[in-house]
């Protein structure tokens, strides 16, 4: 009876003594171990994505099962999966990317990529890459202490079992969140406004019209400072001459596949000289007009559809004429019948319209 309950005893002071041990048994070590940035924005320098990095865990643990400890840099011990992350430009996005890697044998690594548009990270944004980078590094940990064996069945596709690379598409500044499908790989989260294919530093145009900026044939070059915000320049030869006519183009949509606009700007017509003549009695009568250089003030609304490297762009609006009537015969005389015909039919102003077609250089 003695020894039963000695036995009984002993057996839960062991178990007493194990049980710190054991709820450590599976704790994930990981390890924040070096953090670049090759870009100039305040919230993305190494130092803040070090901070919003060691956040995001910290707030995700809180509600993960797994157990896990960040250790820190200076720790002497030797963690699982070593985090490493750096932050560069994609385009006209950014692009962050962390690093996983076992500390085992065979060592295993996966690279998991965040690309967004606003040069800072969320609280949201944060966290949610943290519990990625958490589920990976518990998953690589796993894997690394398989046998060789189980080691030797994975399928060699990715890279010999050693490398697999994800990107999640999403911005993560202002998080719009992420979703993933069977087996665990991120899908592409469509930006709710974004380019896709609209997109446009450097526009040249070959362009139709009728009283247009553009003339009744020209070209068109456009440079987009912002999203919402183009400068045109359009030049061309129209009834009054050649024309140049600098402009400014407002989208309210940025830079969508169809994309309308507001435009205003100017039109200058250099000038011409039109000979008309006139045969009375048998006696032929040649008219010279001198058309003066006459500035037009426009205003326009259009749109803009992108097809891929290529885009159409159609304009309809109104030409304010800021000279009538600038325009002179050559020997003076008092204008007739054809002088007023020509005049009125080949002045610029009133109702414009013109199709471009032309191609995004970059």
């Amino acid at each position: 009876m003695r020894s039963t309950a000695l036995r009984t005893r002993a057996g839960m002071l062991l178990a007493a003594t194990l049980l710190p041990f054991s709820a450590f048994a599976d704790t994930l070590y990981l390890q924040l171990t070096e953090v670049g940035s090759e870009v100039d924005a305040s919230g993305l320098t190494a130092s803040t994505v070090t901070e919003r990095t060691r956040y995001g865990i910290s707030e995700a643990l809180k509600n993960a099962t797994t157990e896990a400890i960040l250790m820190a840099p200076q720790h002497e011990g030797s963690p699982d999966v070593t985090v490493s992350a750096k932050v560069t430009r994609a385009g006209e996005k950014y692009r962050l990317t962390y690093l996983l890697s076992t500390t085992h044998s065979p060592v295993r690594t996966k690279t998991l990529s965040y690309d967004f548009v606003n040069p800072s990270l969320s609280d949201k944004g944060s966290v949610a890459m943290a519990k990625a980078v958490l589920d990976e590094a518990q998953k690589l940990d796993a894997a690394s202490q398989e046998t060789p064996v189980a080691s030797a069945e994975v399928p060699e596709a990715a890279g010999s079992g050693s490398l697999v690379s994800e990107r999640a598409h999403g911005d993560v500044s202002g998080y719009d969140g992420m979703a993933g499908d069977s087996t665990g790989r991120e899908l592409e989260v469509e930006e709710p406004r974004r380019r896709g294919g609209g997109r446009t530093n450097l526009d040249l145009g070959l362009a139709l019209g009728f009283n247009s900026p553009s003339g009744i044939f020209g070209g068109e070059l456009e440079y987009r400072v912002v999203p919402i915000l183009g400068l045109n320049l359009s030049a061309g030869t129209g009834a009054w001459g050649i024309r140049v006519g600098p402009l400014a183009r407002l989208y309210p949509l940025g830079e969508s596949r169809t994309s309308p606009f507001l435009e205003a700007g100017m039109s200058f017509n250099l000038g011409t000289k039109s000979t008309s003549t006139l045969t009375l009695n048998g006696e032929t009568e040649e008219f010279t007009t001198e058309k003066l250089p006459t500035p037009v003030a426009t205003l326009a609304v259009g749109m803009r559809q992108s097809m891929g490297p290529m885009y159409l762009g159609l304009r309809a609006g109104w030409g304010f004429r800021l000279r009538e009537d600038n325009w002179r015969t050559s020997d003076g005389r008092d204008p007739n019948l054809l002088d007023d015909l020509d005049i009125a039919t080949s002045q610029h102003g009133g109702f414009l319209a013109s199709v471009t077609l032309g191609v995004t250089l970059f």
